[in-house]
């Protein structure tokens, strides 16, 4: 098999040894130096195209450079930038009833943040102003930031705590075993089990926990930790086991609103109405803008405690909230829910049809158009195998497919508009990598620092 290698001009590897001298942080190899983008591909500064397989990190929702877009930020940019969070704008205030008119029941109240740490902070916040209590419980194999407190709930592992513990958040405890069926945490299976893993969690919350619960903290759909999709039944008892505790519900849809599900929220899917809401990433733009959402009723319980609301010198800036504003009306004017579950059960069945082909995939997994392949060294023992998804992930970039590639784990979240043809393409391209890959190349090739969420090298 012939194996080729990135053809890089000397303008771009100078770019990348600068990166490496004068920036702290995590980079894939080789060191792409992106300068475009149009659509769902974006271009290297020689002129080399590649598919955007990772919508920036999940915000783009409509791709890069949309015109409708575009057109806002420029206009926006000659109006007004930033202002003093004391004061609002019309763009914010506009943006806030659009995401609460998307909202079922009471959930009609935003505090703005600038990042998705920051929102699952705030609604942290919210948990222990409204209830009085201390403890937050959150899902084992769930993703919540990195900011301190946020990342004392988070428990995907990796190099990201390292030595963190004096400084983070002491009242918590990950003790919610995640719904993760082809690696079921207490060894059952699903639907015999009877979805026990809740039962096993709320033991563990009996011996781990004050028992002074205030929140219940999980992902809709855990995305870091595997793509872990629950069964439909987990998130209605989660919901009752919350209530059961005295504590608040809370869903972290930073990876998953607006729309990619197929639906507007995740949450949506499952039937469940959760106290809070906490979004970032898609809801963005690819700006600075997130937030939490609640009821009214609980929004004024916890103002003056806790610190609320929550306000940061850039929350609800004019300009990102511009932007988000008008990519969630194009979401909603051009109906990129049903397009999101029209495309994804495309792009589920090709995927499928990939996994029969390779042994190294060992599932596919996924909902609306967010999937991922879980890789294994063994089909059998569905051991993970972290350098193989590595070797995927490179060869798939000299294949012109940029992915996501953390543990075993392969991640595929295009931007919405994404046609048919492009995932055909997308697939086929990522399949050639796959042959590669399993043929040995790159050799020696190290991966283990390539994010906070890297996997451990071990050959």
């Amino acid at each position: 098999m012939e194996m080729p290698e990135f053809q890089f001009s000397n303008r771009h590897h100078d770019l990348m040894a600068r990166d490496d001298e004068h920036i702290l942080g995590w980079r894939y190899e080789p060191r792409i130096m992106f300068e475009s983008g149009r659509g769902i591909v974006l271009t290297d500064v020689d002129g080399n195209e590649y598919f955007d397989m990772t919508a920036g990190m999940m915000c783009m929702v409509l791709g890069h450079s949309h015109p409708e877009l575009t057109e806002t930020i420029r206009e926006q940019a000659g109006k007004l930038v930033h202002e003093s969070s004391w004061y609002s704008n019309p763009w914010l205030v506009e943006f806030a009833e659009l995401i609460a008119g998307t909202m079922p029941g009471d959930l009609e109240v935003v505090n703005f943040a600038v990042t998705g740490s920051e929102a699952n902070e705030i609604a942290m916040r919210l948990a222990l102003g409204v209830t009085g209590k201390y403890d937050i419980v959150s899902l084992i194999r769930g993703l919540h930031g990195g900011s301190l407190a946020a990342e004392a709930v988070t428990s995907v592992g990796g190099g990201r705590k390292a030595h963190l513990g004096p400084l983070m958040m002491p009242a918590h405890r990950n003790a919610i075993y995640a719904p993760f069926c082809y690696r079921c945490p207490i060894n059952l299976e699903y639907p015999s089990c009877e979805v026990e893993c809740l039962d096993r969690s709320e033991e563990l919350m009996e011996h781990v926990t004050s028992r002074n619960v205030a929140a219940i903290l999980a992902e809709t759909v855990p995305v870091a930790g595997g793509m872990v999709v629950p069964p439909p039944e987990w998130l209605p008892r989660l919901r009752d086991l919350a209530d059961r505790w005295g504590a608040l519900l809370v869903l972290d849809e930073a990876q998953l609103a607006p729309a990619r599900t197929g639906r507007m929220w995740g949450f949506e899917n499952f039937g469940v109405t959760p106290d809070i809401v906490s979004f970032g990433k898609g809801m963005t733009a690819g700006f600075g803008i997130g937030g939490t959402v609640t009821t009214r009723a609980l929004a004024e319980e916890a103002r003056h405690k806790a610190g609320l609301p929550w306000a940061g010198t850039y929350s609800g800036d004019p300009l990102p909230a511009a932007a988000a504003l008008k990519q969630l009306q194009i979401v909603i004017r051009d109906d990129l829910m049903a397009r999101a579950e029209r495309l994804g059960r495309h792009l589920g069945e090709r995927l499928e049809a990939l996994a029969a082909r390779h042994e190294s995939i060992g599932a596919v997994r996924g909902i609306g158009l967010y999937w991922l392949l879980d890789i294994v060294a063994d089909d059998r023992t569905r051991a993970p195998d972290p350098a193989m998804a590595e070797r995927i992930r490179y060869n798939a970039a000299l294949e012109g497919l940029i992915h996501i590639a953390v543990k075993n784990f392969i991640r595929l979240c295009p931007p919405l508009i994404i046609t048919e043809a492009e995932i055909d393409e997308a697939v086929d391209r990522l399949e050639r990598a796959i042959r590669r890959a399993e043929a040995g190349f790159p050799r020696d090739f190290d991966y283990s620092s390539s994010s906070s969420l890297a996997a451990r090298a071990t050959t």
